[in-house]
């Protein structure tokens, strides 16, 4: 197994806890979290809910943190709102993968998950 495969399973493994964390005892109508693999991360998505519905009506792409191999950090990014993604501007680069999804699940900035 190659380091990038790895750290495609570290993270992933962080983002189902991540989500499982966030999604505990929250009502469907607000949204629920949930993460997507892509290619050397994941994507956080909001699903929204209908009030009437047990299945999500769509999504929202809130975060995505991506292994950039180049400089051997982990990166945070934030939609721009015009399908785009630019760097966390708090915490954009580190080495402490830990730190980023803390940073996600917790939103202290509240521009993740509001």
């Amino acid at each position: 197994m190659t380091v990038v495969n790895l750290l495609q399973r570290q993270i992933e493994h962080r983002a189902e806890l991540l989500c499982q964390n966030r999604n505990q005892g929250l009502p469907v109508g607000i949204g629920k979290s949930c993460f997507e693999p892509i290619i050397n991360g994941v994507t956080f998505l909001k699903h929204h809910y209908k009030l009437d519905s047990s299945h999500f009506d769509y999504s929202t792409p809130v975060a995505k943190i991506q292994w950039d191999q180049e400089s051997r950090l982990w990166t945070l990014y934030v939609p721009d709102g015009k399908n785009a993604w630019i760097p966390y501007p708090f915490l954009g680069k580190s080495e402490d993968l830990t730190a980023l999804t803390r940073e996600v699940e917790k939103d202290p900035k509240s521009l993740f998950w509001s």
